[in-house]
């Protein structure tokens, strides 16, 4: 009957540290994705602005139809966020480029900002 009890307890030690790990996995991925979509949030919050920015005469601090002088400032971004850090990347008349390079592991993301549209790279 001892070793039927001591097989038990090793089965449940062996079950309850698995699941631990897995929880922990799992735990890890969530917030992964849950950092990717608040980058990618601030990123489309930025780049609506830009559009906004591209729309608006000089005289009211816009563009007059052109992305060339776009700064961070102009689409109300910091330079860092608590989880990123954002930069222009790229800028001509008819588009922009925000690179978001997370503080994690996550990869970076670049969105392409035209005055109709935003895609990703």
């Amino acid at each position: 009957m001892g070793q039927q009890q001591l097989m038990l307890t090793v089965l449940v030690t062996l079950i309850v540290g698995l699941m631990t790990i897995v929880g922990i996995a799992l735990f890890q991925a969530h917030r992964d994705e849950s950092l990717k979509d608040i980058i990618r949030q601030d990123v489309m919050e930025a780049g609506t602005v830009g559009q906004l920015y591209y729309k608006m005469p000089t005289a009211m601090g816009g563009g007059s139809k052109s992305f060339t002088d776009i700064t961070l400032f102009d689409i109300q971004l910091d330079t860092a966020s608590v989880i990123s850090r954002f930069e222009i990347s790229e800028t001509a008349p008819e588009y922009f480029k925000i690179t978001a390079t997370p503080k994690s592991d996550i990869e970076a993301f670049t969105a392409v900002v035209y005055s109709n549209r935003i895609e990703w790279e």
